[in-house]
């Protein structure tokens, strides 16, 4: 009987250590200590905006806000390359909390104007709101430094609601 169980028995183990040893050596083969891929390039970190705004007329907002910069680096946001239709500020239809109210603003320009860093006139400044007013005008300006950085004002744009005047300055930082 003792006979049969290490015919039986020990076999079994045998194989199995065998199998996890061999298993072992394989790996270990498969794999060195260089490597022969090539290292991949480091894929530039997105901005954030830095946004100071300063609003004054029907309602005065004075405040900061974070915004990033929709997968670009500060740098390419300058260029002609990105094409700045997309513009800054809070995500259009989603107003944020500045100063204890809600504002909403998109500076953007146009991707047929736009021509990299450099003061832009206009309409660059558009869906201003503030509370519950939305003011719309066309006296602004832009301007946008080579580092992604910039400043917008508007000025005496008219409520839609209320019919009074709204001016403001928002600027920015990129980091």
């Amino acid at each position: 009987m003792h006979d049969r169980y290490l015919r039986g028995l020990l076999p079994r183990i045998g194989l199995g250590a065998l199998v996890v040893a061999l298993g072992t050596v394989i790996a270990a083969c498969g794999s060195t200590s260089t490597s022969t891929s090539p290292t991949a390039a480091a894929t530039p970190k997105p901005g954030t905006f830095n946004v100071m705004v300063d609003f004054t007329g029907a309602q005065s907002v004075q405040g900061s806000l974070t915004t990033p910069t929709v997968g670009a680096t500060c740098a390419q946001y300058a260029t002609k390359s990105l094409e700045w239709t997309i513009g800054l500020g809070p995500p259009v239809g989603s107003p944020i909390l500045v100063d204890g109210v809600d504002i909403n603003f998109l500076v953007s320009i146009p991707q047929s104007t736009f021509r990299g860093a450099g003061t832009y006139t206009g309409n660059t400044v558009s869906g201003v709101t503030i509370g519950l007013d939305s003011f719309a005008g066309t006296a602004s300006t832009l301007t946008i430094n080579s580092d992604g950085s910039g400043n917008a004002s508007f000025t005496n744009y008219i409520g839609s609601t209320s019919s009074a005047k709204e001016s403001g300055t928002i600027t920015w930082t990129c980091s």
